[in-house]
């Protein structure tokens, strides 16, 4: 394919729908008020001291197994030399010409590109100090190469007039630290060679496909670093549910899904649409997951890792082209209703630079988000349910099943939250700061991501175990106009000590009701605690009561069982900055011991009082 590749290619980099900073007309068309917002926020960056990311900064990981001193800082670099870039290009300006230049030579000197949490050839040779004649490409690895190849698009021969040798040197480091180990190694990780697809995949593969596209000038390896991300990319999409699911959570769909989607973007503008990127069936589906996962207010179901009220500063505008583009009105609705004024350059150059020239996303008007009444996944096993369509009035339930190797995954099977208004209140904690725990052997010592700390059973004293051996069973769904239900059973989520061969659940939205009923079936020989993770303030408590306020100021009511008492109420301080950022100073978990097997019912309920 790599000779049609040479022929395809040709002129490729003009083809970007990104104008270069000598097309003054162009730019003088992108909006004036957003552009002067830019131009502010860069003269008060100027004010400061240039991110300087140091190595007692990288050497943390592994010294206290803190890894996001060095990533914040390594970070702050991109972004600020990323807004240089645009306001260089936006006004045409030597000054700031220099500054983008400065930013750009900052990245080429890191000895290092990739992020010291994933720099294991360090880690083998005993060191915390990367070596530059050994990169390790990563997914820092690849946006640092992002930002010097779309700066190089739409700075271009600026740079050459400006500071000349320098795009000369921005293609050398791209070459030795990205392309060369690309093509020299197929045992990267992120590849999928071994089956298993994740975000680094398109994520990284997107990066390295714009570095050839506009950093790589020898046509013939150009062509051959294209078609191995064609590749890559294929085995990642053969690999996504036919459901459309992202078993890594909404968060992380911006950087999995909406990675491959930028990709096929890139793919499409490159060839002139020769490789019909976007027609596998399953890229319509997976452009609905937002709006499927959406409760209401900025709120979304969280599953694995990912917050529950994440940035409302998303790259919508690749979402409205995927909807626009697959005939779309609802994905295209759901961008439309979060359109921000001010680009994001946190969530990369290229996409902030491909938003300022889309012009359909320019007159995009607010729209209404599209909150569907029912979502089920059957691929993931996620169902998501609201009383009403189009309103996040009522409550929303979602339930999950699936198995406990998920990628990012948390021990939840058979776990459920609630929103009420939009707002959770049985909720999923999400996300905590990553450290050197959060991706090896101590990840299920992390309090977040055990299934007691998940709306889930402890059984006989045990919890779930990780693994794709410890799996929800019998899954089934029932469906109709008044009744959302998950049915599953939840033993086999739990190692074997535990001494239960079955625990039947299910999690139902009755809509006439107006009420979630979660049902738990077990057998006589078996004790248990039934755990409840709760957000807001718990107002009453009574015997087979407790009545919680949201953190909007909504009343709930959960109510079981009074012969079962009052359950034990317990406040979890949360001092994460991640998740005090979403939930406050503190949690709340309700745990109701049962024994002796038999049925809970749990009954989830407005406790408004109305007139």
């Amino acid at each position: 394919m790599t000779t049609d590749l040479r022929s395809l290619l040709k002129g490729a980099r003009d083809r970007i729908p990104v104008r270069p900073l000598r097309d003054r007309e162009a730019w003088a068309a992108v909006d004036r008020e957003l552009l002067a917002e830019l131009l502010a926020k860069a003269e008060a960056e100027r004010a400061r001291p240039w991110p300087n990311p140091t190595l007692s900064q990288y050497a943390r990981f592994w010294r206290d197994g803190e890894r996001t001193p060095y990533e914040d800082v390594a970070g702050q670099l991109r972004n600020r030399t990323a807004l240089n870039v645009v306001v260089a290009a936006a006004t045409g300006a030597q000054e700031w010409l220099d500054e983008a230049a400065d930013g750009l030579l900052m990245q080429c000197e890191q000895t290092s590109w990739c992020w010291a949490a994933h720099e294991s050839f360090a880690t083998a040779r005993g060191e915390v100090l990367p070596d530059p004649r050994d990169p390790y490409v990563d997914l820092g690895a690849g946006e640092s190469a992002a930002i010097l190849a779309w700066a190089d698009l739409v700075l271009d021969s600026a740079l050459d007039e400006r500071v000349p040798g320098l795009r000369r040197r921005m293609r050398a480091e791209v070459r030795d630290r990205v392309i060369d180990p690309f093509l020299r190694r197929r045992d990267w990780h992120w590849l999928g060679l071994d089956g298993r697809q994740h975000n680094w995949n398109p994520w990284i593969h997107s990066n390295i496909l714009i570095t050839a596209l506009t950093l790589v000038d020898d046509p013939e390896l150009q062509a051959e670093v294209v078609d191995l991300v064609l590749e890559g990319l294929g085995r990642y999409v053969e690999a996504l549910p036919a459901d459309g699911g992202c078993d890594e959570g909404y968060a992380y769909w911006w950087n999995g899904p909406a990675r491959l989607a930028g990709a096929l973007e890139l793919v499409d503008w490159a060839t002139a649409g020769a490789l019909n990127s976007f027609d596998p069936p399953v890229l319509r589906e997976l452009a609905r997951f937002p709006h499927r996962m959406a409760l209401g207010d900025g709120w979304y179901v969280n599953v694995a890792d990912g917050p529950a009220r994440p940035s409302a500063d998303q790259p919508w505008h690749v979402l409205h082209r995927w909807g626009a583009r697959n005939g779309d009105p609802a994905v295209m609705a759901h961008a439309a209703a979060h359109k921000r004024p001010l680009v994001n350059l946190e969530a990369g150059l290229g996409r902030a630079l491909v938003g300022l020239f889309d012009p359909a996303w320019t007159a995009a008007e607010p729209a209404k988000p599209p909150l569907p009444a029912t979502t089920w996944l059957a691929d993931v096993q996620v169902l998501v349910a609201r009383q009403q369509a189009g309103t996040a009035t009522g409550l929303t339930l979602a339930a999950k099943g699936g198995h406990n190797a998920e990628n990012h995954n948390h021990n939840d099977i058979g776990s459920y939250l609630v929103a009420y208004d939009g707002t959770p209140v049985l909720i999923d904690l999400g996300q905590p700061t990553y450290t050197r725990s959060t991706f090896n052997e101590d990840r299920y010592t992390i309090w977040t991501m055990q299934s007691q700390w998940h709306n889930a059973p402890t059984i006989n004293g045990h919890d779930q175990c990780p693994g794709q051996e410890y799996a929800a069973r019998d899954v089934a769904v029932q469906l109709t106009d008044d009744i959302a239900e998950l049915q599953l059973d939840l033993a086999a989520a739990y190692p074997s000590d535990a001494g239960c061969d079955h625990w039947l659940r299910a999690a139902r939205l009755d809509r006439q009701a107006g009420a979630v009923v979660v049902t738990d079936t077990w057998p006589t020989t078996v004790n248990a605690v039934l755990r409840h993770v709760l957000a807001g303030s718990v107002s009453a408590r009574a015997n087979g009561s407790c009545t919680i306020r949201s953190m909007a100021g909504g009343i709930i009511k959960l109510a079981w069982d009074p012969a079962l008492g009052e359950g034990h109420l317990e406040t979890q301080p949360v001092t994460d900055p991640l998740l005090s950022g979403v939930w406050g100073e503190a949690v709340h978990r309700l745990s109701i011991p049962v024994e002796q097997g038999g049925t809970f019912e749990l009954t989830i309920e407005s406790g408004e009082q109305h007139d």
